[in-house]
């Protein structure tokens, strides 16, 4: 069956004679017509008595088009739904990230999506633990390290580096370390999901470290306040400490040494049709982590 036929006669019913149906649609009444007469070859049925005044349906149209009109009346409804969505997005965006990383990075680059797109309500989900995204409807997800998700397109965002760091008051205290293997001998204070620590030196050496913590976090803003404050060595994102650098409250340590990056990704389910809020806060924070390229090229 040609669909268009069956629009056409949807659309002659509904304005009562061809010559409405043709200049609703901008197309000739000879056409309107024929369509109608091929969409009745289609269906072995027909759908109209036709006169010069008026136009009367049969049983068979009556029926058909009771069946029709309403399946074509959502369609259209859908479409223009869709259309207003692509113009001028609105509705709920769940998004969910982990904390510190919303803290210290994210959480302005939602702020500005906000502003930019009023109508979209972000939802934001901001844990340290891998949540059920399917579960709770997430639209777009932030995580850091390696990803093992079916069915979710992942889309690395940047490399995380890190920097092992410690105050001043600790140092003067316990001494600096020189190589990873010293850090056993200090106090650290070490992030719940990273235990272990990695670290790469000269000629390309590889060194493991599984720390015996004396304070375990699972918030990496608290790990660096502890640290701040003289209590152990901690080895965290850059994205975390650096204003504690700069602000001479920590210290960087081991400098021959580089802690092992991880990779941060966002996620968002593999499908044909991406809704139009979604593609555009994809776009919007690709954009985002463009610009911190150029800022922070290290």
């Amino acid at each position: 069956m040609n669909y268009q036929n069956l629009f056409v006669f949807l659309k002659v019913i509904e304005r009562g004679s061809f010559l409405g149906a043709s200049e609703l649609l901008a197309m000739p009444t000879s056409t309107v017509s024929r369509k109608v007469m091929q969409l009745e070859q289609d269906v072995g049925y027909k759908l109209m008595h036709r006169s010069a005044r008026k136009i009367v349906m049969t049983e068979a149209g009556e029926k058909f088009y009771n069946r029709c009109q309403p399946l074509f009346t959502e369609l259209e409804h859908t479409a223009s739904q869709l259309d207003d969505e692509l113009a001028d997005p609105s509705g709920v965006l769940r998004v969910t990230a982990p904390v510190s990383l919303t803290n210290d990075l994210l959480a302005e680059w939602f702020f500005q999506f906000m502003e930019r797109f009023p109508r979209i309500q972000l939802e934001l989900m901001v844990v340290n633990r891998n949540i059920d995204l399917v579960e709770e409807g997430v639209d777009v997800a932030f995580r850091v390290g390696d990803i093992r998700l079916q069915n979710w397109i992942s889309r690395p965002l940047m490399e995380s580096t890190f920097s092992v760091c410690a105050s001043e008051d600790y140092l003067s205290r316990r001494g600096e370390p020189d190589h990873p293997d010293e850090l056993y001998r200090h106090t650290l204070i070490v992030p719940r999901r990273t235990p272990v620590w990695f670290f790469s030196g000269p000629d390309k050496q590889q060194i493991k470290i599984e720390c015996d913590a004396r304070l375990k976090v699972d918030e990496l803003n608290l790990a660096a306040r502890a640290a701040e404050a003289g209590l152990g060595i901690v080895n965290l994102p850059d994205y975390v400490v650096r204003k504690s650098i700069a602000a001479g409250n920590l210290q960087r340590l081991l400098p021959d040494w580089q802690p092992r990056p991880r990779q941060v990704h966002m996620l968002y389910p593999e499908r044909k049709y991406i809704p139009g809020k979604v593609r555009l806060f994809i776009e919007f924070i690709m954009a985002k982590v463009d610009q911190l390229k150029v800022d922070h090229p290290e």
